[in-house]
């Protein structure tokens, strides 16, 4: 039987042991990963993961986290597939054109190797029933291109057909691009509607992240999703969403390192970033974004501006001389820290930018043209009376209210005060408003001032996403638009010879689109149905620490999370 003292003393002999080791090289130690951490400030919650439904770029950012559409666009405008197997084309055999009919059909082929976080295979069954739920009668919901599709045929597993009804140029983002996804069939519920089911708060994953909680109003987590298609990706464990109303707390943890992405910053936290070391900005390749006046046809509250012309912008001589008395080199340096370009035509981006001459800057032309068209200041009080006007009363003074929307922050809400100091001088006297976007841009039941035509003058930034303006076009310009609940065309233009342009651009001839879209750029510089100024900023603020955050004015920043790294 041994000594007692031989357990203690081999307790000793072990304990120095592992002291010893402790002083051994590193390689002899088992390591523990670190776990990796993203930090993303948003100022409210996301609406849903369905930005078709609230479109706020808040609901885009998390879709982009769980979810994946047949396609993406990434900043150069290139379409490039997600959960289709590859892009189709007329020269793949994979797009078919009935030239005598007008139709199309386009094949997708559906990669194979997808699965959903709970384990069951994507498949056609679930392309089909996305655009059966959006397509509902009851429960479905309007998105661009719906009207041009007649059918979607179920081939095989791996295969679905759309059967176009029109040539539809925009075929390649039918079901993705910025704000569609591709939803589960055995998870999501039809007969909750595709605005409203439960699978729009609670989503089933594709794409590299899986939400794993959400506490409105303060955070959402989302952790690695261990069966996402590309090997090695995400190389981030974990990515926390965290809900911060203010831009000024936002700004402060961006600079003391407790967020690390602000997505969407505005041109004058932008500036104030780059004089930090440890906030690096993203700018976006292309800006999409341009900021415009939009002036108002019909009478204030009115809709139809042939039997109530707007009293002083249904005049086209009036929209030409508020377009040469605004010096947009001023707004840019003064409102907008330099970050902006000017911009005068809707077609201002590639692949369909059109020769069309920068306007003049000329204040006396403008008051000249103001003369002409029968707006006189006799009092010489400043600001004009009708005395041969087209559609005021005799006597009426050259007063109007210009609106834009808060929620841009700074640089608008200068860039408007400046505006109206350049039209004061040329006589047209502004009053300033702000209004809630949610209450601008809302529907006409809910008193959308916008769509019920209760403004006179706006000023917001607006664009087309992709390189496609086709739907845009037909959403902001074609008369039948101008009918609230029918599109966004609430400066009430109607030109028959725009509308068929507009629809001309609907070809898979590029040549007969250019053709098109820049005889409309032409007409659009005549008439002025809004006032193109100058671009918006898309940037994105992030952490230097952090590596691949590159802005995308066609997505939001999230639309490459998959490939984001933290340097070690």
């Amino acid at each position: 039987m041994p000594p007692k003292v031989a357990a203690p003393l081999a307790l000793t002999f072990a304990l120095l042991a592992s002291l010893l080791a402790g002083c051994g090289p590193a390689a002899s130690q088992t390591a523990i990963p670190s776990k990796t951490s993203v930090t993303i400030v948003i100022p409210e919650d996301p609406p849903s993961f369905n930005p078709s439904v609230g479109d706020t770029g808040y609901d885009a950012l998390v879709l982009n986290l769980v979810m994946l559409g047949l396609t993406g666009i990434d900043p150069q405008g290139n379409i490039y597939p997600e959960l289709a197997a590859e892009l189709p084309t007329r020269e793949n055999g994979l797009v078919t054109v009935d030239e005598s009919a007008g139709t199309m059909s386009v094949t997708w082929k559906l990669r194979t190797d997808i699965v959903w976080s709970d384990g069951v295979p994507f498949s056609a069954d679930d392309v089909v029933f996305t655009w059966q739920a959006i397509t509902d009668p009851v429960n479905g919901l309007w998105v661009r291109g719906i009207d041009a599709v007649d059918s979607l045929e179920k081939v095989d597993s791996q295969t679905v057909i759309f059967h176009y009804n029109s040539i539809y140029p925009s075929y390649l983002t039918q079901l993705g691009g910025e704000q569609l996804a591709i939803w589960p069939v055995h998870y999501c519920k039809i007969e909750q509607g595709f605005a409203a089911w439960d699978c729009g708060r609670q989503p089933l994953s594709t794409g590299p992240f899986v939400l794993k909680e959400w506490a409105s109003g303060e955070r959402m987590i989302f952790t690695r999703n261990e069966k996402y298609f590309q090997p090695g990706k995400p190389a981030i464990d974990e990515v926390i969403i965290k809900i911060v109303p203010d831009d000024a707390v936002m700004k402060q943890m961006m600079l003391k390192g407790d967020a690390d992405i602000f997505m969407w910053v505005s041109e004058t936290i932008a500036a104030e970033f780059q004089k930090s070391e440890n906030v690096k900005v993203s700018l976006a390749a292309d800006n999409r974004w341009a900021l415009r006046l939009w002036p108002n046809r019909a009478a204030r509250g009115e809709i139809d501006p042939l039997a109530h012309p707007h009293p002083i912008f249904a005049d086209p001589q009036v929209r030409q001389a508020i377009r040469m008395a605004i010096d947009v080199d001023t707004l840019i340096q003064t409102a907008f820290q330099g970050f902006s370009q000017p911009v005068w035509t809707e077609f201002h981006r590639a692949p369909y930018a059109c020769d069309i001459a920068r306007p003049e800057y000329n204040p006396q032309k403008a008051a000249a043209l103001l003369e002409a068209a029968g707006w006189q200041d006799s009092d010489g009080d400043g600001v004009r009376e009708c005395r041969a006007c087209q559609n005021a009363a005799p006597g009426a003074l050259m007063q109007a209210e210009l609106a834009t929307y808060p929620e841009y922050g700074e640089p608008m809400l200068l860039a408007q005060q400046l505006i109206a100091e350049m039209l004061k001088k040329i006589g047209l006297d502004l009053n300033l408003v702000t209004v809630e976007g949610s209450l601008m841009w809302a529907d006409l039941a809910s008193g959308g001032t916008e769509q019920s035509g209760n403004y006179d003058l706006d000023l917001v930034d607006d664009g087309y996403s992709g390189i496609d303006p086709s739907d845009f076009l037909t959403e902001i310009y074609t008369s039948s638009a101008s009918q609230p609940g029918n599109g966004m065309n609430f400066v009430r233009y109607q030109n028959a010879d725009a509308d068929a342009l507009i629809q001309q651009t609907y070809s898979l001839d590029e040549s007969q689109r250019k053709t098109a879209f820049c005889q409309l750029a032409q007409l659009f510089d005549q008439d002025l149905p809004n006032i193109p100024l100058v671009s918006i900023i898309n940037a994105d603020a992030y952490n230097a620490r952090l590596e691949n955050i590159i802005s995308n004015s066609n997505d939001v920043v999230t639309w490459n999370v998959a490939d984001w790294q933290v340097r070690k």
